[in-house]
Protein backbone atom coordinates (compact mmCIF):
# COMPACT_ATOMS: atom_id res chain seq x y z
CA UNK A 1 0.00 0.00 0.00
CA UNK A 2 1.36 3.47 -0.81
CA UNK A 3 2.35 5.95 1.89
CA UNK A 4 1.66 9.68 2.08
CA UNK A 5 2.82 12.45 4.41
CA UNK A 6 1.32 15.60 5.90
CA UNK A 7 2.68 18.47 8.00
CA UNK A 8 0.11 19.74 10.47
CA UNK A 9 0.08 21.89 13.62
CA UNK A 10 -0.58 19.61 16.57
CA UNK A 11 -1.02 19.40 20.32
CA UNK A 12 -0.06 16.54 22.63
CA UNK A 13 -2.50 16.13 25.53
CA UNK A 14 -2.58 13.99 28.64
CA UNK A 15 -5.40 11.73 27.48
CA UNK A 16 -8.25 12.64 25.18
CA UNK A 17 -9.56 16.08 26.10
CA UNK A 18 -6.92 16.40 28.84
CA UNK A 19 -4.33 19.01 29.70
CA UNK A 20 -2.26 20.32 26.78
CA UNK A 21 1.36 19.34 27.38
CA UNK A 22 3.04 20.51 24.17
CA UNK A 23 2.36 21.90 20.73
CA UNK A 24 4.29 22.23 17.52
CA UNK A 25 4.54 21.05 13.93
CA UNK A 26 3.93 17.37 13.21
CA UNK A 27 5.16 15.41 10.23
CA UNK A 28 2.92 12.37 9.79
CA UNK A 29 3.47 9.39 7.47
CA UNK A 30 0.61 6.99 6.87
CA UNK A 31 -0.81 4.25 4.67
CA UNK A 32 -3.14 5.74 2.07
CA UNK A 33 -6.71 4.67 2.78
CA UNK A 34 -10.09 6.02 1.70
CA UNK A 35 -10.94 9.67 2.30
CA UNK A 36 -11.95 10.30 5.91
CA UNK A 37 -11.22 6.74 7.08
CA UNK A 38 -9.19 6.19 10.26
CA UNK A 39 -5.44 5.80 9.80
CA UNK A 40 -4.42 2.54 11.48
CA UNK A 41 -0.81 2.46 10.25
CA UNK A 42 0.85 5.81 10.91
CA UNK A 43 3.91 7.32 12.54
CA UNK A 44 5.62 10.69 12.66
CA UNK A 45 7.50 13.32 14.60
CA UNK A 46 6.66 16.55 16.37
CA UNK A 47 8.99 19.44 17.06
CA UNK A 48 7.67 20.96 20.28
CA UNK A 49 7.90 24.67 21.08
CA UNK A 50 10.46 24.48 23.91
CA UNK A 51 12.33 22.22 26.34
CA UNK A 52 9.71 22.68 29.07
CA UNK A 53 7.08 21.15 26.78
CA UNK A 54 9.50 18.39 25.81
CA UNK A 55 10.07 17.57 29.48
CA UNK A 56 6.32 17.67 30.22
CA UNK A 57 5.62 15.10 27.50
CA UNK A 58 8.52 12.78 28.29
CA UNK A 59 7.64 12.80 32.02
CA UNK A 60 3.89 12.36 31.51
CA UNK A 61 2.51 9.06 32.69
CA UNK A 62 -0.53 7.40 31.19
CA UNK A 63 -2.11 7.81 27.79
CA UNK A 64 -1.12 10.64 25.49
CA UNK A 65 -3.42 11.96 22.78
CA UNK A 66 -2.44 13.81 19.59
CA UNK A 67 -4.71 16.46 18.10
CA UNK A 68 -3.82 18.00 14.75
CA UNK A 69 -5.62 21.10 13.58
CA UNK A 70 -6.78 21.68 10.02
CA UNK A 71 -4.12 23.38 7.91
CA UNK A 72 -3.42 23.85 4.22
CA UNK A 73 -5.35 21.27 2.20
CA UNK A 74 -6.55 19.38 5.29
CA UNK A 75 -10.04 20.54 6.24
CA UNK A 76 -10.70 18.34 9.28
CA UNK A 77 -9.07 17.68 12.64
CA UNK A 78 -6.95 14.52 12.95
CA UNK A 79 -6.73 12.97 16.41
CA UNK A 80 -5.88 9.77 18.22
CA UNK A 81 -3.91 8.04 20.98
CA UNK A 82 -0.14 8.17 20.58
CA UNK A 83 3.05 6.89 22.13
CA UNK A 84 6.16 9.06 22.08
CA UNK A 85 9.89 8.50 22.23
CA UNK A 86 12.77 10.95 22.17
CA UNK A 87 14.72 11.36 18.94
CA UNK A 88 18.41 10.61 19.25
CA UNK A 89 20.65 13.41 20.54
CA UNK A 90 22.62 13.18 17.28
CA UNK A 91 19.49 13.91 15.22
CA UNK A 92 18.05 16.37 17.73
CA UNK A 93 20.78 18.53 19.30
CA UNK A 94 18.17 21.08 20.50
CA UNK A 95 16.21 18.44 22.44
CA UNK A 96 12.77 19.29 21.01
CA UNK A 97 11.87 16.45 18.63
CA UNK A 98 9.70 13.51 19.64
CA UNK A 99 8.93 10.43 17.57
CA UNK A 100 5.24 9.58 17.36
CA UNK A 101 3.78 6.08 17.03
CA UNK A 102 0.17 5.01 16.79
CA UNK A 103 -1.31 3.74 20.05
CA UNK A 104 -4.62 3.42 18.21
CA UNK A 105 -6.14 4.73 14.99
CA UNK A 106 -5.71 8.36 13.99
CA UNK A 107 -9.24 9.58 13.31
CA UNK A 108 -9.95 12.16 10.64
CA UNK A 109 -12.92 14.45 11.11
CA UNK A 110 -15.02 15.05 14.15
CA UNK A 111 -13.69 17.10 17.02
CA UNK A 112 -11.60 15.48 19.73
CA UNK A 113 -11.50 18.66 21.78
CA UNK A 114 -12.67 22.24 21.36
CA UNK A 115 -9.03 23.27 20.81
CA UNK A 116 -8.86 21.08 17.70
CA UNK A 117 -11.39 23.37 16.04
CA UNK A 118 -9.62 26.54 17.17
CA UNK A 119 -9.25 29.12 14.43
CA UNK A 120 -6.06 30.50 15.98
CA UNK A 121 -2.76 30.71 14.19
CA UNK A 122 -0.66 27.61 13.64
CA UNK A 123 2.54 27.37 15.71
CA UNK A 124 5.48 29.29 14.34
CA UNK A 125 7.98 27.28 12.35
CA UNK A 126 11.17 26.71 14.29
CA UNK A 127 14.60 25.28 13.62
Amino acid sequence: MPYDTRSLPGTLRKGQGGEALASGWCLLAFDVVGLGQPLADWRGEISVENKDEYTAVTNAGGELYLECRPYGGIAEAWHGPVSVAAASAELDPNGRRLRLRAAGPLLRGGVANAAANDESEAPEASA
